[in-house]
């Protein structure tokens, strides 16, 4: 049934949000090694990672030897101590960091585990804010069809789609109602792009006076959504949403987790669209993965309000993770990697397009190192395939067949390598998705 390992991880390990059959049937290698934009199985198989770790925090590459010595010497000085009725300088530091490179007015920073408290997080300043307002009315928060917000009770009720772990969890936290996505490739009210004036966000609108302006605490949303594959927002969507929020007092909460510090190609995917949250929520990039981390920031106005944040994690704050969250930015910056993530996601971009030859790939997509690939049984009526075919499974163990890693999500392959990646890596996974494409396509009949 395979080695030791994977035996051994049946008994004793939950993995998470795999089946215990693909387990079984060989298809979740052991990973037992790193080293740059590669990744070595127990078997001795070597794969491009073009997922960065495939939830995409691995900003730099594996084995950075200066990470893993600031993260020690941090811990040999102090590893550890509260967050809370004390203060740590390495925290200190990191949050003085990020607000210099914050986009807005955003300033001040509660530090967390990961990108799901991150949220949960951003939803308690959005409630503690309106309540020290004298508006404690307010505890809805809308989110949109086909988000991703996390896997915390919270933030799982903020999630956009139905899948086993919402269905399973049931019921949810109270309050949170839900957009229509503007997935222009398959609108959800069949208008085209400009000509439907963004109906999806106007949308908002009346979505928050149906559900009461005076209860709707917050909007959240993600700058690029990941719940149908990397999908960026049309020109002038989030103008429309900030207007809207605006308008009735509602906080807007940006979703920077996936791609804050340089996936997109600028060092937050807020600023390709001029957006100003009032909270943003990060986590993944902010320390490559060395070290779990996680964050929510908010505007000094927000901040003020608030005259003690009700919040209490046992290692938010944490003096190590806040150490290799500073040596990983100082590499992003050292190493120009945010530009390189513009110019090899573009070209990454080009080589997915080119690929729109094959029959069952439809519209490639993407912004920086954040691209999809969307897979369809029919490209004119853009038909998905039924989801007894596990299409994007299949050519997922296809990519790994041909030295590659990337993953499926909702219809669409979704590419997000580490910023570290070069040209000729780039054309390296183009060549193995290529050949996963025609693997696939042999295989379920296609010429």
């Amino acid at each position: 049934m395979g080695s030791t390992t994977i035996n051994d991880a049946l008994d004793y390990l939950f993995i998470h949000n795999t089946g215990k059959q693909d387990i079984r049937d060989g298809k979740v290698p052991v990973i037992v090694r790193g080293e740059g934009d590669y990744v070595f199985d127990e078997g001795g198989n070597k794969y491009l990672d073009l997922m960065a770790g495939n939830t995409r925090p691995n900003a730099i590459g594996y084995g950075r030897e200066e990470v893993a010595k600031a993260m020690y010497d941090q811990a040999v000085k102090l590893h550890y101590f509260t967050p809370g009725f004390f203060i740590t300088t390495p925290a200190v530091q990191l949050a003085k960091k990020l607000a210099s490179i914050y986009p807005g007015e955003l300033k001040t920073t509660c530090f967390v585990c990961d990108g799901s408290e991150a949220v949960e997080s951003a939803f308690k300043i959005a409630r503690q804010y309106h309540y020290y307002a004298n508006k404690q009315r307010r505890f809805k928060i809308v989110s949109r069809q086909m988000a991703y917000h996390g896997q915390t009770m919270g933030a799982l009720s903020a999630l956009g789609f139905l899948n086993p772990m919402r269905n399973v969890m049931a019921p949810l936290v109270p309050g949170h109602v839900f957009l229509i996505p503007p997935y222009c490739y398959r609108c959800p009210i069949n208008l085209t792009y400009p000509a439907c004036d963004l109906a999806c966000a106007d949308a908002l609108d009346s979505l928050i006076q149906f559900e009461g302006p005076d209860l709707v605490a917050a909007f959240i949303a993600e700058t690029v959504m990941q719940g149908v594959g990397a999908l960026p927002p049309p020109a002038g969507y989030f103008d429309r949403i900030r207007q809207i929020c605006d308008k009735y007092g509602v906080l807007l909460i940006i979703d920077e987790v996936i791609v804050g510090f340089g996936r997109t190609g600028k060092m937050f995917g807020c600023q390709h669209y001029n957006i100003k949250p009032d909270i943003m929520t990060m986590a993944k990039q902010l320390t490559a993965g060395y070290a779990p981390l996680g964050a929510a920031a908010t505007t000094k106005k927000i901040a003020d309000a608030i005259p003690a944040f009700l919040h209490l994690h046992t290692y938010g704050n944490h003096p190590v993770c806040c150490a290799a969250a500073m040596k990983t930015l100082e590499i992003i910056e050292r190493e120009n990697l945010v530009k390189n993530s513009a110019e090899m996601g573009k070209y990454f971009l080009e080589g997915l397009k080119s690929l729109q030859k094959h029959p069952i790939a439809g519209e490639a997509r993407g912004i920086g190192l954040w691209c999809a690939l969307e897979i369809v049984q029919d490209k004119k009526k853009k038909t998905p395939f039924p989801a007894k075919d596990a299409i994007t499974f299949q050519l997922t163990l296809a990519g790994r067949d041909h030295g590659v890693i990337f993953r499926g999500m909702s219809n669409a392959l979704e590419f997000a390598p580490p910023l570290t990646i070069t040209r000729s890596e780039v054309e390296d996974g183009i060549k193995a998705l290529d050949k996963a494409l025609y693997d696939v396509e042999k295989k379920m009949g296609y010429k």
